[in-house]
C-alpha cells in the first residue's frame, strides 16, 4: 500500500513539472505528444520514422568511424599499399586502429540486423554492442603503443568518438525508439483505415470494457439511394430556385467568414518556418474549432486573387496538396460551384478527400460589405453544399467545409531606393468536417501543417510568376 501511494505520489509530480505530461489545453505539449506519436507510428506496418533515423544513425556511426581511421593513417605520409600491409595484413592490436573499424562495421551488422531486419523491440542487442565495444576501447586504450603514434590527437579523437557513438546509440534506441513505438502502440493510434474490431483480440473472446458506438463509425462513402452521377462531359442543369438559394448562402457564408474573422483570443497552434507565418485555433458554439492562418506573400494582393478567382482550375499545376479542381457551374458574377480533391496528409493518417463548394469571390470594404470601390480586402468565402449529379463518389470520402474563406489585404512597403513594392498579407480561415475516424490530436496536427504547406506553394507560385513578368 505504500509503495502504491509512493508511486501516485510520483505520478501526480512528474504531471506537474514536466509540461509534456500535463493535459490542460498547452499548444506546446499537444503539438508535442503529436509528433511523438506520429514518429513512433508504423504505417502500413512499415517502420516508423524513428526507428529509421535509429538506422540512418547507426549507418553514420560506421561512416564516420571509418573516415577517421583513413584520416589517422594518412597523415603518417604513407601510401595506400603500405598503409594496407601495416594496419590490415600485419595487423596489431598494439600498432593498428583498423580493429576500431571493425568493431564499427560489426556494431552496424549487428543493429541493423536486428533492429531492422528482424525488427525487435528489446534493449539486449544495443546492449550488448554497447557494452563489448566499450571493453574493446578500453582494452585498446592500455595496449595501444602510444609513445609511437605520430599523431595521438587523432588517435585519442578516433577512440573517443567510436566510444561516443556506441553509447549514443543505446540511450536513443531505449530512450527514443522503444518509447515511442511503445507509446503509439499503447494509445492505439487509430486511423480512418483501422478495423473497427479489435484485431488484437481473439475470436469469441469478450471485451473487457465497454466499447463507445464511436469505434463503430466508418467513413462515409457513396449510399445506395445517392442521384445519379454525372456522366462525362454532361452539362449540370440547376434550377433557378436552387441557383437563388446558392446566391443566398454564398453571401451568408462570406459574412459569416468575416465576422469569425473579427473574432478575439485566438490560440496559437503552431509557427511556421518562414516570419510572421502563424496558425491559430478558436471554439465557436455554431462551427467548433475553427482554424487561422496569417502569413505575407511578396505579391500584389489583386494579382492573387485574380489567379484563387479566374484559374482555380490551374491550381493543380503548381500546388501538390490539390490533386483536382474543376468549375462546376458558373452561378453568376462572383459565384460558383467548384469540386476539388485535396492530397493525403497527416503523416499517412488521411486519406485524400473531395469537396463540392460553393464559392463567393468579391472586393470587400473595411466593414466586410461587398464594394465596387477601392477595397479593404479582397475575400473568397467557401461552404460545401449539395450539387446534383455531383453526389459522394464510391471509395473516396466527402469531406465537408463548414465555413472558410481566403483574405488577401494589399500592403505596400517603400524600398531604400524609394521603390513601391506591394505584398499581400494572406489570411486563411478553415472549419472542416474530414467524416472519417480521425483522433482530434492528429487533425490538430494535419490542419496546422496544412495551412503552413500550402502557403510555401503559394509563395513559390508568386515568386515564378513575378520572375516571368506577370507583375
Amino acid at each position: 500500500m505504500a509503495e502504491h501511494r509512493i508511486r501516485e505520489a510520483a505520478e501526480i509530480l512528474l504531471e506537474s513539472t514536466n509540461p509534456r505530461y500535463r493535459t490542460a489545453s498547452n499548444t506546446q505539449s499537444i503539438n508535442l505528444t503529436t509528433e511523438d506519436l506520429l514518429a513512433g507510428y508504423r504505417p502500413n506496418n512499415r517502420m516508423s520514422s524513428v526507428r529509421r533515423f535509429f538506422c540512418l544513425f547507426v549507418t553514420f556511426d560506421l561512416l564516420f568511424t571509418s573516415l577517421m581511421w583513413l584520416i589517422c593513417v594518412v597523415m603518417k605520409g604513407e601510401t595506400l599499399a603500405q598503409i594496407f600491409s601495416r594496419e590490415i595484413i600485419h595487423y596489431s592490436i598494439k600498432t593498428s586502429l583498423f580493429d576500431i573499424v571493425l568493431v564499427a562495421l560489426l556494431r552496424f551488422l549487428l543493429l541493423i540486423l536486428f533492429y531492422a531486419a528482424l525488427y525487435i523491440n528489446n534493449w539486449s542487442v544495443i546492449a550488448l554492442s554497447t557494452g563489448g565495444t566499450c571493453a574493446f576501447l578500453i582494452a585498446k586504450v592500455f595496449v595501444y603503443d602510444w609513445p609511437d603514434a605520430s599523431q595521438p590527437v587523432y588517435q585519442v579523437f578516433l577512440i573517443l568518438a567510436s566510444f561516443t557513438l556506441s553509447w549514443g546509440e543505446a540511450w536513443f534506441l531505449d530512450f527514443r525508439v522503444l518509447p515511442l513505438e511503445l507509446e503509439a502502440n499503447a494509445q492505439r493510434v487509430v486511423t480512418e483505415r483501422t478495423p473497427l474490431l479489435n484485431p488484437d483480440r481473439p475470436v469469441g473472446a469478450q471485451s473487457t470494457y465497454g466499447e463507445s458506438t464511436v469505434n463503430w463509425f466508418s467513413p462515409v462513402e457513396t449510399p445506395e439511394s445517392s442521384p445519379r452521377p454525372r456522366m462525362a462531359g454532361e452539362q449540370v442543369i440547376l434550377t433557378q430556385e436552387l441557383i437563388d438559394e446558392y446566391k443566398q448562402q454564398a453571401e451568408e457564408s462570406l459574412q459569416s467568414a468575416w465576422r469569425l474573422l473579427q473574432i478575439p483570443n485566438w490560440r496559437v497552434e503552431k509557427r511556421g518556418s518562414h516570419r510572421g507565418d502563424i496558425v491559430e485555433s478558436t471554439n465557436t458554439e455554431q462551427y467548433g474549432k475553427v482554424y487561422k492562418f496569417t502569413g505575407v506573400v511578396e505579391c500584389p494582393a489583386k494579382f492573387l486573387y485574380d489567379e484563387f478567382k479566374n484559374n482555380m482550375t490551374k491550381l493543380p499545376e503548381w500546388n501538390p496538396t490539390i490533386v483536382k479542381s474543376e468549375i462546376i457551374k458558373e452561378l453568376g458574377p462572383g459565384i460558383d460551384l467548384s469540386y476539388q480533391v485535396t492530397a493525403g496528409g497527416g503523416g499517412g493518417f488521411i486519406s485524400a478527400r473531395d469537396f463540392v463548394i460553393l464559392r463567393r469571390s468579391a472586393p470587400v470594404s473595411r466593414d466586410g460589405r461587398v464594394t465596387d470601390a477601392e477595397p479593404y480586402c479582397y475575400m473568397t468565402s467557401g461552404i460545401s453544399v449539395e450539387v446534383p449529379g455531383f453526389p459522394p463518389k464510391k471509395g473516396m470520402v466527402r469531406g465537408h467545409n463548414k465555413v472558410g474563406c481566403w483574405v488577401l489585404k494589399p500592403k505596400s512597403t517603400q524600398t531604400p531606393g524609394g521603390k513601391i513594392e506591394e505584398y499581400t498579407v494572406f489570411h486563411w480561415l478553415m472549419c472542416c468536417d474530414l467524416n472519417g475516424k480521425i483522433q482530434p490530436f492528429i487533425l490538430d496536427a494535419a490542419f496546422a501543417t496544412v495551412m503552413l504547406n500550402y502557403i510555401v506553394h503559394v509563395r513559390k507560385f508568386a515568386a515564378k510568376s513575378k520572375a516571368k513578368g506577370l507583375f
